[in-house]
């Protein structure tokens, strides 16, 4: 009976867990967009920042994956993501406080009950609009209940499960109970359920202090799985970040462990000071706390050429025009969005280039048709990445509705310059398309939404007199056919090659003038 209620209430934990940060991340998602897209800043505000994300969302493994995405989308440096990963490991503490300063002296099935009875009304019968704070309401009540469910098949099995029975002061002992720890984790996939299930464990006197000490440890070291299963087959930034949270908890794991006796006694101190009368559950939640602001201090000061040793051990490869996209950012589009619209920028100068070799020496280059391969496959994976998105705010949805025309523009432009016309085209018409291309010199693109205004205003106008040409002298060839001044085949090839260049300038203007309203949304909205 009471490894039904144990099981059943790790299962509530979990469940309670995802429901509130899958609120708490769709609440939360608009303002971190906004609020990191203006971030600019050292180490320590990255280290604030990555604090703050993990205690709105309540997910270490959450705020890693918006990190990546930051990464991704050129909105922060790989160094300003290791200060948030550090924040984020100091962020995700705040579960153990919680329930050492509530949980335990409280009755938990009493206070759940009617907060998931809340949530739930929350989440049936309120607008859209209002059913996340329905989620992390009812998130939170069954984080508690699955707390309760698991205090009490712990007394009731306590024999059982007691580790104190396990004694000894060897290294090997030592590095016993941080595997117990770790393994914990791994099974549970939650640093916050490890961490929850060892309080109780020590709450019902199932362990000592010191052996929740290194089941803690344990947790920290197994936290870093999850990272590491959401990097595999990822994008460089995702295994970049992975290894980074990897070598932080183990690095400070390894530091911690070694010195545990000072620890613990700083620890004890500590928990003293703010309690009054030192208490074993309390103490678990700073020494938490501790291990992450002592990697913090042992790490920052050497996080510049930390970040350069993680980057020679995993350099950059594949297809660097996609290397802005990472199937695990799209669980956020707001974050997705940002790394698709730098992907779409970087696409359109590659194009540029091209184009610009092209129309100026009316030949392609040696690397032509290989670049123009590079950017179908971008294209291609661009389009998978945006179809992955599922953004809920219409602020998004328009943004993602923006990318989506812009990237069919760019497909469209990469089947005009592959028609076998193209040489021909240029050099019949080359004065037409000499205005267009000193526009086109001025690019590359930034992600300056002023400057995106700029350039998009200018193709509109030549788009717009080249179209007006075409009509123009359209007309103009033919009647000089029917005058016989000029065979008909010699007129048509002269309008083909005018209906190319119509459409060469059309397509790119609208896909920049797409990027533009993914840019300027945020305004609009």
């Amino acid at each position: 009976m009471g490894w039904t209620y144990v099981l059943g209430g790790i299962g509530l934990f979990l469940l309670g867990m995802s429901m509130m940060t899958d609120g708490l991340k769709e609440l939360a998602d608009d303002a971190l967009r906004k609020w990191l897209n203006r971030f600019t800043g050292g180490t320590i505000r990255a280290i604030f920042s990555g604090a703050l994300i993990t205690l709105l969302i309540q997910s270490s493994s959450a705020a890693t994956i918006i990190t990546i995405g930051f990464v991704s989308a050129g909105l922060i440096s790989f160094t300003q993501s290791i200060g948030i990963i550090i924040g984020a490991n100091i962020g995700t503490t705040s579960i153990g406080w919680i329930i050492s300063l509530v949980g335990f002296k409280i009755s938990l099935t009493s206070m759940s009950l009617p907060i998931i009875g809340a949530g739930a009304l929350f989440r049936v019968f309120a607008r859209k609009a209002i059913k996340p704070y329905g989620s992390v309401l009812t998130g939170f009540g069954l984080l508690f209940l699955g707390l309760a469910n698991l205090q009490e098949g712990m007394v009731l099995q306590e024999d059982i499960l007691a580790l104190n029975i396990l004694q000894g002061e060897s290294f090997l002992y030592l590095i016993l109970l941080v595997l117990i720890g770790f393994i914990m984790t791994v099974i549970l996939q939650s640093s916050s359920a490890s961490i929850a299930t060892t309080l109780t464990f020590l709450h019902v006197g199932a362990i000592t202090f010191e052996q929740g000490i290194f089941l803690v440890i344990g947790h920290n070291i197994g936290t870093t799985v999850t990272a590491l299963f959401a990097a595999i087959g990822a994008s460089v930034s995702a295994k970049r970040t992975a290894l980074t949270h990897v070598l932080f908890n183990l690095g400070t794991a390894t530091v911690i462990t070694l010195l545990y006796p000072l620890f613990i006694s700083l620890t004890v101190f500590l928990s003293t000071l703010i309690n009054g009368t030192f208490d074993a559950v309390l103490g678990i939640a700073v020494f938490h706390t501790l291990f992450s602001l002592v990697g913090a201090l042992v790490f920052v000061p050497f996080i510049h050429p930390f970040a350069k040793l993680v980057k020679r051990i995993l350099p950059e490869k594949g297809n660097p025009l996609t290397q802005y996209l990472d199937k695990n950012v799209a669980t956020v589009p707001a974050v997705a969005l940002e790394a698709a619209y730098k992907t779409l920028i970087g696409i359109i100068n590659e194009l540029t280039e091209e184009i610009i070799f092209l129309v100026r020496f009316q030949k392609t280059s040696d690397t032509f048709e290989k670049t123009i391969e590079k950017i179908e496959e971008a294209i291609v994976i661009t389009r998978e990445f945006l179809d992955s998105l599922h953004p809920h705010s219409m602020e998004d949805q328009n943004r993602l509705l923006s990318q989506i025309h812009a990237l069919d523009h760019l497909d469209r432009l990469i089947k005009v310059l592959k028609e076998e016309q193209r040489i021909e085209a240029i050099s019949l018409h080359h004065n037409l398309m000499g205005e267009w291309i000193e526009i086109l010199e001025r690019i590359p693109l930034s992600t300056s939404t002023d400057e995106l205004i700029k350039v998009a205003s200018s193709l509109e106008n030549i788009s717009t007199v080249i179209a007006e040409e075409r009509r123009v002298k359209r007309n103009k060839y033919f009647l000089q056919s029917v005058r016989s001044e000029t065979e008909l085949e010699t007129a048509l090839a002269k309008v083909q090659a005018l209906l190319w260049i119509d459409r060469l300038a059309y397509h790119y203007w609208r896909g920049i003038h797409r990027l533009t309203d993914s840019a300027t949304v945020e305004d609009l909205g």
